[in-house]
């Protein structure tokens, strides 16, 4: 028979266990959630690092085939590095691009960017005709063009009386493409310029637009939504002063005399570049406001007033805009665009209101 417990042991056991505070329920969870990010974010860069090499590996192998079919023409490319990384997308990057061709240089990039590299394998199945929705995103830092081609395109396009301190501003220039495209050769459902940018030291120029129902050999059915087209004055003024100065050693001391003349300069006034350059903008601004009375078209004139206020000094930058209004073909625009022409502007911008509406801005 078991025999009582003294009397303090029993008063003892009687008492309430105290209680052991429990960690909250937040702070438990928390160290579970901190832990289990550790190994998602461990997870996703051995699974990113994978991605980019695998990647890598793909653009090494179509860059040394095109090296091998460049070597059939008497070409070779040669590049210095190929990085790729990201986490959900892959940009890669190749610096150090030299194209040549015959032993000659023909290109030089210091530095291509290819965003989001995968989606070029369907930017490839659209130039095999088929059907695709994928982006465009791609920067190309200081590409250079050979000195011989660069003053041909320049006598080309602007001007043939350039000196070499113009050619050289032009010797180096970035360009960026960001867009999207939907459809396939045939048929291109969707483009969309984001930008496309040419940055030079002379004018950059920036571009966007978007456009659908592009189809193949028949431009004028392809819907314009909407564009912008921008171009920035950097140094305008160099070139028009190297044009009159380079046009000048071809001239005699008499003939040079009767040229200036016209900018109301003497031939020892080109030493002030300054000054040279401003009385050389003000006369070619001149010229296109006498140009304002036979042009014909609201958006010339406008673009002719917006010229003669950069060359005057007093804007910067040209915008030039436009947006559809009512789904019309490039066609159809074009045909506004030619009876507009033959109306005072007032009258055509009222006409094409509800049509195309276009505006130029000097800012």
């Amino acid at each position: 028979m078991n025999e009582p417990l003294p009397a303090e042991e029993t008063a003892v056991e009687s008492q309430p266990t105290a209680l052991i505070p429990e960690e909250p329920f937040y702070k438990k969870y928390k160290i579970h959630l901190s832990v289990a990010a550790a190994i998602l974010v461990a997870g996703i860069g051995a699974l990113s690092h994978y991605k980019n090499e695998r990647v890598k590996a793909e653009l090494e192998k179509a860059i040394g085939e095109y090296q091998q079919n460049l070597l059939l023409v008497g070409g070779e490319m040669r590049y210095d590095s190929l990085e790729c990384s990201g986490v959900i997308w892959t940009d890669c990057e190749i610096e150090g691009i030299r194209l040549s061709m015959l032993g000659q240089e023909q290109l030089s990039i210091k530095k291509l960017r290819l965003g989001d590299v995968e989606e070029f394998e369907a930017l490839k199945a659209f130039s095999e005709g088929g059907s695709v929705d994928a982006s465009v995103d791609i920067e190309i830092e200081e590409i250079a063009l050979p000195k011989p081609m660069l003053a041909q395109m320049v006598a080309e396009n602007v001007s043939n009386a350039f000196q070499q301190s113009t050619l050289e501003k032009l010797s180096t220039m970035n360009i960026s493409i960001e867009g999207e495209i939907e459809g396939n050769s045939a048929l291109i459902k969707e483009i969309e310029i984001e930008r496309f940018a040419i940055d030079n030291a002379i004018m950059p120029i920036e571009f966007s637009m978007e456009a659908r129902d592009i189809v193949s050999g028949k431009p004028d059915s392809m819907i314009l939504e909407n564009f912008s087209l921008s171009v920035e004055n950097r140094a305008v003024s160099d070139v028009t002063y190297e044009s009159v100065k380079s046009f000048m050693t071809l001239l005699s001391p008499a003939e040079q005399a009767a040229f200036l003349k016209e900018f109301g300069l003497k031939a020892s006034d080109m030493g002030d570049k300054t000054k040279a350059s401003e009385a050389i903008n003000h006369t070619i601004a001149k010229r296109f406001e006498a140009d304002l009375a036979v042009a014909s078209g609201m958006v010339e004139k406008e673009l002719i007033r917006a010229m003669v206020a950069m060359l005057r000094g007093e804007a910067d930058e040209i915008v030039l805009r436009g947006e559809n209004k009512n789904a019309h073909t490039m066609g159809q625009v074009q045909n506004f665009l030619l009876q507009s022409a033959t109306m005072g502007e007032k009258e055509a911008k009222a006409f094409m209101e509800d049509k195309f509406v276009i505006d130029v801005e000097a800012d």
